[in-house]
């Protein structure tokens, strides 16, 4: 795929290679969003595998060696990313975890509020949290379109 530059209502961004986008703040930190297939997640039902995505919301460069600051650009950004995927991904179910820095909590609220303020009634969006046998909890959801059959 092509790279392509997208307008929103946040931050300019390019659409890299397929599900990957990247996006640069006003204060030079760059983000990439990327959709992971993860249809492993639902490995007992073959139906759904190609539809499921894990996003991961990553800092790959960051000038200012400090830990970013709230910017009120980054919200709309994600969910312009968000739209576009969903385009080309019509049918598509993401799904969202990361608790490696104990964090995972917080992520899920924030994103979300993002994804109610931004996305209205364009979206469903089903929370939940998982334990594995060590104990460690997850934080999931899982995104759909509300046009989704």
């Amino acid at each position: 795929m092509q790279k392509q530059e997208h307008q929103s209502l946040g931050y300019q961004f390019t659409h890299e290679q397929e599900n990957t986008f990247l996006f640069r703040t006003s204060n030079r930190i760059l983000y990439e969003v990327r959709f992971k297939p993860s249809g492993y997640i639902f490995a007992n039902d073959p139906a759904l595998e190609p539809f499921v995505f894990e996003i991961s919301i990553v800092v790959i460069d960051n000038p200012t060696g400090n830990r970013p600051p709230g910017d009120p650009l980054v919200p709309p950004t994600i969910h312009s990313i968000f739209r576009v995927f969903f385009e080309q991904h019509e049918r598509s179910v993401v799904y969202i975890c990361d608790t490696s820095d104990k964090r995972g909590q917080a992520r899920q609220r924030k994103f979300s509020s993002w994804l109610t303020l931004y996305g209205g009634r364009t979206y469903v969006q089903f929370n939940d949290s998982l334990l594995d046998d060590s104990g460690e909890v997850y934080f999931v959801s899982l995104i759909s379109k509300s046009t989704n059959p």
